[in-house]
């Protein structure tokens, strides 16, 4: 049997800051229902093939890395099911961004 995947509507950078920082599920909400949920986070698929340093809402990817390394609760993302985009995994993320995850993790200051 597949296991149901979700398009992202909202949240694209928190879902991809949860991967990045090891974490395998996320709370999420789907459209139009008001429970939240914890779904796995090889499941959802993104809009986009990029994520840009400031979103369409002012969120700045880099805040938001930081404050998920930290362990700070960030809202819910939002999604619906879907079977079209770009698995988290597979989002690319500015280079400079990218560098702090790889040094953070090779042990170079």
């Amino acid at each position: 049997m597949d296991e149901q995947t979700y398009r992202i509507d909202e949240g694209v950078r928190r879902a991809k800051a949860a991967w990045l920082c090891g974490q395998e599920t996320i709370a999420a909400q789907i459209d139009g229902l008001d429970e939240i949920i914890q779904v796995p986070i090889s499941v959802l698929l993104s809009p986009k093939t990029r994520i840009e340093d400031i979103g369409p809402r002012g969120g700045s990817w880099g805040t938001i890395y930081r404050m998920t390394q930290r362990g700070a609760a960030l809202p819910p993302i939002v999604i619906v099911p879907g079977t079209f985009g770009t698995p988290i995994a597979e989002v690319e993320v500015q280079a400079d961004e990218l560098e702090l995850f790889r040094q953070r993790y090779s042990g170079s200051p």
